[in-house]
């Protein structure tokens, strides 16, 4: 039912917020990525708790639309929280494709910080991703690549997604 409300809602909000400065974002992951994978060259993981990635008006913006850049739930429902986060990542150089980014979402411990998984998400334009969801479900919203979203889901004892959703 949540689906069917937000694929109905959602053409509004894209529409209701025309063109803006998230258009044309495009953020240059700098940090060391060896913890996260070696595929990676660097990574960048989002957050408002400073001017870094995003201005305050910015966060405000994307609050104000129920969007957020990380999350402690527990999706699989096995009684242990996970740390859900979201930001980019560039892969390595002598990765063959044509797209050198990806937006990525780290699954970690919420307590030790071990890494559990990470979820690739291949850039085609640029943009960001944010989270949208609920306390026991949670999407990622790729901003301005054709306003698609994925649901993210457990199966197989992993964390998986299927085909984003596309609003074009």
């Amino acid at each position: 039912m949540s689906r069917v409300v937000f694929i109905l809602i959602l053409p509004f909000l894209l529409a209701a917020v025309g063109r803006t400065w998230w258009v044309d974002y495009v953020y240059e992951p700098k940090s060391e990525a060896s913890r996260y994978s070696r595929d990676f060259s660097a990574i960048e993981i989002y957050t408002c708790k400073n001017n870094k990635y995003f201005t305050l008006e910015q966060c405000q913006e994307i609050r104000r639309n129920k969007g957020f850049f990380s999350a402690v739930r527990d999706l699989n429902d096995d009684g242990r929280k996970e740390l859900w986060s979201v930001g980019v990542a560039k892969f390595k150089s002598d990765r063959s494709g044509n797209n050198p980014y990806a937006n990525v979402v780290v699954v970690s411990n919420p307590e030790t910080n071990e890494i559990q998984q990470v979820l690739t998400f291949e850039k085609k334009e640029p943009g960001f991703a944010v989270f949208l969801g609920k306390e026991n479900e949670l999407s990622l919203f790729f901003c301005m690549e054709c306003g698609s979203y994925v649901d993210i889901e457990w199966i197989n004892n992993r964390w998986d997604v299927p085909v984003p959703y596309c609003f074009d």
